[in-house]
């Protein structure tokens, strides 16, 4: 189920709160390397199994911005959005704690960390974590700000 958020009050409520933890994502071999190729990033342990499970990899393994990149998809599978435009502002930081590779499930927790007055809308910035699902060992963690306005503004 979806957490539906209207108002700037509505993310203050959850300040300091977990915000959502996504349904387990499995991370296929397919991704990784459509995201590759998308960056140009053709490292070969990206993309061969045997050399990644001889040289001590466990197989393919995905680039840690990966990571990054999949937590605005997760989000929007999670919270919905009434009446509030959105644009992701920045982050302060990010950081991979461990490489993922190809079959591995991961969960993303996401947490309101400060809710701000602007002079136009309020911004927000959340901490997030992706966690492995087997051991619940920490991936990567980052801190994502993004700014919101109402559609009336």
């Amino acid at each position: 189920m979806k957490t539906t958020l209207h108002s700037q009050a509505e993310f203050q409520e959850r300040t300091g709160k977990v915000l959502f933890e996504s349904s387990p994502l499995i991370v296929t071999r397919d991704q990784i390397q459509d995201y590759c190729r998308s960056l140009n990033q053709l490292d070969w342990f990206h993309f061969d199994e045997a050399r990644g499970k001889s040289e001590g990899f466990g197989g393919i393994i995905a680039p840690g911005s990966l990571t990054f990149a999949l937590v605005h998809s997760t989000f929007f599978q999670c919270v919905e959005l009434v009446d509030l435009k959105a644009l992701f502002i920045g982050s302060d930081r990010f950081r991979v704690h461990r490489p993922i590779n190809a079959g591995d499930s991961i969960t993303l927790t996401m947490g309101i960390t400060t809710v701000e007055d602007r002079p136009e809308g309020f911004r927000v910035q959340y901490d997030f974590r992706w966690h492995g699902e087997t051991n619940g060992d920490t991936i990567s963690e980052g801190t994502f700000l993004v700014r919101y306005w109402s559609l009336s503004e």
